[in-house]
């Protein structure tokens, strides 16, 4: 959603060139699902509320006018988006009335949905404009999802946990944490799953200064 409201040309402070780079969106993809499957092996992933998320086109002038547009009669707050589940998902519906009200269509999304009825599988909540399915499943066919060419991303679990630099995943952020990063640093926390691999590269950027180094596991230990 973010992302998507931070490509429009009328958003400069989102980190346009991330957003507008085909690439980046892929890696952040990757790192979602990379979170979703090592909480899913670590038991903390509740499959009850999924999201499942089958983007719309970034790169479409009109779809990028329209997040232009919406953003700025709506007063979004794009980093609150980003911490506050509530507030996201109600922007997420309000933003996925917008483009249905526009004649936006999501053909990927419709194509899923079939193929998730043929399954039998619970879809609780559909916004399919913006691309957003919440379903009920099991971590064996949240897996089969994310290989799934119609789909960006699956979040085990349907919101933002509240900590995304959880390293080995046991439910908190501390000194444990702390000693996998440098575990990392000394090459050990290398996963064989490329998207497993991605979320480690992320997480472990603990100051955001897109290095990976001790003094992530210092600001990791300050903020515990």
């Amino acid at each position: 959603f973010a992302a998507f409201l931070g490509n429009s040309p009328t958003v400069s402070a989102f980190g346009m060139d991330d957003l507008k780079s085909d690439s980046r969106m892929q890696l952040g993809y990757s790192i979602i699902n990379g979170y979703s499957k090592l909480s899913a092996r670590s038991g903390l992933t509740d499959y009850s509320k999924t999201a499942v998320y089958c983007g719309q086109d970034l790169s479409n002038p009109y779809l990028l006018a329209l997040a232009g547009t919406f953003y700025f009669t709506n007063g979004v707050d794009l980093e609150r988006t980003l911490t506050d589940n509530g507030y996201a998902l109600g922007l997420v519906r309000k933003l996925n009335a917008f483009l249905e009200r526009m004649g936006v269509k999501n053909e990927r999304l419709t194509s899923l949905k079939a193929a998730l009825k043929n399954e039998k599988v619970p879809v609780t909540e559909s916004l399919d404009s913006v691309g957003l399915l919440f379903i009920k499943t099991d971590s064996a066919f949240a897996g089969r999802l994310m290989n799934d060419d119609r789909v960006d991303f699956v979040f085990a679990g349907g919101e933002v946990p509240p900590s995304m630099k959880d390293l080995n995943m046991d439910g908190r952020s501390d000194f444990e944490d702390a000693s996998y990063i440098q575990r990392f640093l000394a090459g050990e926390l290398v996963y064989p799953d490329a998207d497993e691999n991605e979320y480690i590269k992320f997480a472990t950027d603990i100051d955001g200064d897109k290095n990976q180094d001790i003094r992530d596991a210092t600001a990791l230990l300050r903020d515990a």
